[in-house]
């Protein structure tokens, strides 16, 4: 009886190590995924990935994201950001319209190191005007901005000519808005990263502070500083100093297409 027992208790202990030796082979893969998106979305390494990291891309264009591998078959899941849809995949997917791509590392290129790395990419499209520059939210359209206010871009002026002549190349642009706070607390439309603020073909983007036109600007204006009470709206007029030439291209805009703000709204000026 004695011998049964131990004759069982080595089968079982010899499976025990087969199974833990067949682990350490499929975790010791040396290999990477290259993993790159186009608009705005995330990829998450479900299967395959070592800590199941996630890339993720709020603003183009978008740095790739290495993940490293503990098996050579991978399986990636895309998510799209609000207002935008996933479109399919590229590279070493096996299937380019589903939303998880499944791929074999193992058939990829040998790196310097000995690893086997692949390629794959995902594509995301706005379903929603606003989300970006090409296709901004027309004049006199009012919009939800940042979950707590409606915004409506009423007119545009160009060339303002206010007291104080402009810099040599440089121009004051004048926005009238309309916003009302839709959340039911005290609140106040502009945050850290919130807006509202501008940009054109040439130039960087322009806020209200680094930017602003000379006192007294447009009248009335938009205090976007004091806070809105709840259901408040107020109309009156942002103004910047633009160079000249971005003039004929300026958007107005809300948000950062930050992670920390991962939804930015524009909002056409022409």
């Amino acid at each position: 009886m004695r011998r049964l027992a131990a004759a069982i208790l080595i089968s079982a202990l010899a499976l025990l190590g087969a199974a833990a030796g067949a682990r350490s082979q499929a975790q010791s893969f040396n290999g990477h995924v290259w993993v790159v998106i186009k608009g705005w979305g995330s990829v998450k390494g479900t299967t395959g990935a070592i800590g199941h990291p996630t890339a993720r891309c709020a603003d183009a264009p978008c740095r790739g994201t290495n993940f490293l591998l503990k098996r050579p078959r991978v399986v990636l899941t895309e998510k799209p950001y609000q207002g935008w849809k996933f479109s399919g995949w590229r590279g070493a997917c096996k299937s380019k319209k589903t939303p998880r791509c499944v791929l074999d590392a193992s058939h990829g290129r040998t790196d310097i190191f000995g690893g086997r790395g692949v390629y794959a990419k995902a594509r995301f499209v706005p379903v929603a005007v606003g989300l970006t520059r090409p296709h901004p939210i027309p004049l006199g359209t009012a919009a939800n901005i940042i979950e707590r206010f409606v915004v409506r871009v009423d007119s545009a002026n160009a060339d303002v000519q206010l007291g104080t002549p402009p810099p040599a190349g440089a121009e004051y642009f004048a926005a009238n808005l309309t916003a009302t706070n839709t959340s039911g607390r005290l609140s106040n439309l502009s945050f850290v990263w919130g807006g509202p603020h501008a940009a054109g073909s040439h130039g960087r983007y322009l806020n209200q502070d680094d930017h602003e036109c000379p006192d007294p600007g447009p009248q009335p204006p938009l205090d976007t500083y004091d806070p809105f009470a709840p259901g408040e709206s107020r109309t009156g007029y942002v103004c910047w100093t633009i160079a000249a030439k971005d003039a004929s291209s300026l958007e107005l805009f809300f948000g950062s297409g930050t992670l920390a703000a991962p939804r930015t709204t524009w909002f056409a000026l022409h």
